[in-house]
């Protein structure tokens, strides 16, 4: 994504880098670091950029997410009830789709919940990977500020839309902050208001239990699924220590809650329950059982 105009000055042998506009932004061909629309930061739209940044001289650009497209995030396994597991290694897709554009970029960072408003000082969380070299790649503006995940030259350069993927291996502990944006560009090389941009955030906090790592004093254990592959019903056994209530749905890799299967008082001992899943897509989903101090996710996959 294209930005303001960068000033060097040259001292001897040293090479000093002067940036405009924008705190610890970095200016290359590629995604620009630093415009994720975090605390203290821009988006893509910043001025003399994208859409209402207005660059290029140019005037009357849409104000982010008023444009005729859209920005998703979505993560797999899914952040289930936006609740992350601790040291869960996620396969993330930011998807930016807006029809008659043939150019696209995007920037996406995962922050703690420190309240830093200052983008030079690190308070990144967990640990990306990058997946796809071609279409992405992580940077760090001076080696100490946030750490930024965006696209690589032309990576974003299909028609309609475009998809960057990449792992983050989630904290230990804490609340994260995810923030992503991205522009829907004509590219015709210039960064101006006739691109569109799209901007999100939202806020990942602990999952209480999963599958991967119960809570030793969990009421609810030994979860069974058969068959898995699923077809029309999906049938499930598990061990309860003591009287509990349980809810348990059906959540599709977004996260979306497709099935409300049950909420109910379970008693002592093994329990067998059944689902009507004739309704339900191939694909893959997530039977979610909730309790007070318990939360189990077990994959399943439905092939009808």
């Amino acid at each position: 994504m294209k930005t303001s105009r960068l000033f060097i000055t040259i001292t001897g042998i040293a090479c000093f880098i002067v940036l405009t506009s924008e705190t610890t932004g970095v200016l290359d061909s590629s995604g620009k670091l630093g415009n994720a629309g975090g605390p203290g930061e821009q988006t893509c739209s910043s001025t003399g950029c994208h859409g209402s940044g207005n660059g290029s001289g140019t005037s009357g650009g849409l104000a982010n997410n008023t444009g005729p497209g859209s920005i998703t995030l979505t993560a797999v396994p899914a952040f289930v009830g936006n609740t992350y597991v601790p040291n869960q290694v996620y396969s993330i897709t930011v998807n930016v789709t807006e029809t008659g554009k043939n150019k696209f970029g995007f920037s996406c960072e995962f922050l703690d919940n420190s309240g830093n408003t200052n983008p030079s000082v690190n308070n990144s969380v967990g640990l990306v990977t990058i997946t796809n070299s071609v279409t992405t790649r992580k940077g760090q503006p001076f080696g100490t500020a946030r750490v930024y995940t965006t696209h690589q030259t032309n990576g974003g350069a299909v028609a309609n839309s475009a998809n960057f993927t990449f792992n983050w291996t989630a904290p230990a502990s804490g609340t994260v902050n995810v923030y992503y944006d991205g522009a829907a560009v004509n590219n015709d090389a210039l960064a101006n208001a006739l691109d569109n941009v799209y901007a999100h955030n939202f806020q990942l906090t602990v999952a209480s239990a999963t599958t991967t790592g119960i809570i030793e004093n969990s009421k609810l254990s030994d979860v069974k699924i058969f068959p898995n592959p699923a077809k029309n019903i999906l049938n499930f056994s598990y061990s309860v220590e003591s009287d509990i209530h349980i809810d348990a749905k059906i959540v599709d890799i977004y996260g979306k809650i497709i099935v409300n299967a049950f909420s109910k008082n379970s008693t002592k001992g093994i329990q067998k329950e059944s689902i009507n899943i004739s309704d339900l897509q191939t694909g893959l989903y997530f039977l979610i059982l909730k309790g007070k101090d318990f939360i189990i996710t077990e994959k399943i996959i439905i092939a009808n």
